[in-house]
C-alpha cells in the first residue's frame, strides 16, 4: 500500500487527500498487513499498544514528516520543498498525468492549502493543524484518545463524504458533457 507521507495526515479531509487516501486504501492489502483503514491507523500510530491513539501519537510522525520535508532546515516548507517531496513519493506516471492534464503542481497546492498566514511557506504549526483538527473530530467523546470504535466511525464518515463528493463530481461532469436541451 502506497501512502503519501507529505500530506499532513491520512486524517485530513480535503478532497485531494481523500482521493489519495482512498486510492491507497483501495489497493489490494498485503497478506500480512491491515485490511481496514482503522487497522492501518492503529497499526501505524498506536505505538504503546494500548488500543487507542493519543494526540502525542498523532503528533510524533507529523513532526518527523515535517522535518523530512523541510529539506533546508529553516523551519518552514516552501513550495519547492513540497514539490520535491511529492515527486519522490508519487509514481512518476501520476506526476506526468497531472502535468498533462494541466493540474497544478501538488507542492503549490499543498502550500496554498496549509499556509494560513499567507507568507508563502508552511510552518510546523500549519503542517500539524489538519491532523489535530481531524483528531479532534475523531475523538468523539473528547477524552484525549481515539479508540478503534471512534476511528471506525470517523473513517466510515470520511468514506461516505468522499462517495458523496464523487457522485457530485460525476453529476457535474455529466451535466457538462450532456448536449444542450433542444427547444
Amino acid at each position: 500500500m502506497r501512502t503519501f507521507n507529505l500530506i499532513p495526515n491520512l486524517l485530513t479531509t480535503s478532497l485531494a487527500t481523500l482521493v489519495l487516501a482512498t486510492s491507497a486504501l483501495a489497493q489490494e492489502p498485503p497478506a500480512d498487513g491491515p485490511t481496514t483503514p482503522t487497522a492501518a491507523f492503529m497499526k501505524e500510530l498506536d505505538k504503546n499498544g494500548d488500543g487507542q491513539v493519543s494526540v502525542d501519537e498523532i503528533k510524533t510522525p507529523q513532526q518527523q514528516r515535517f522535518t523530512e520535508t523541510d529539506a533546508n532546515g529553516d523551519g518552514a516548507i516552501s513550495t519547492e520543498e513540497a514539490s520535491e517531496a511529492f515527486a519522490k513519493q508519487a509514481p512518476p506516471e501520476m506526476m506526468a498525468e497531472m502535468k498533462k492534464r494541466g493540474m497544478p503542481d501538488p507542492g503549490e497546492t499543498f502550500v496554498q492549502n496549509l499556509d494560513t498566514d499567507k507568507n508563502g511557506q508552511v510552518s510546523a504549526d500549519e503542517f500539524m493543524q489538519p491532523a489535530l483538527d481531524s483528531f479532534g473530530r475523531m475523538d468523539a467523546n473528547s477524552d484525549g484518545v481515539a479508540s478503534a470504535e471512534e476511528a471506525t466511525a470517523f473513517f466510515d464518515e470520511l468514506q461516505q463524504e468522499m462517495q458523496r463528493r464523487m457522485e457530485e463530481m460525476q453529476q457535474q461532469h455529466g451535466d457538462m458533457a450532456a448536449p444542450p436541451a433542444q427547444q
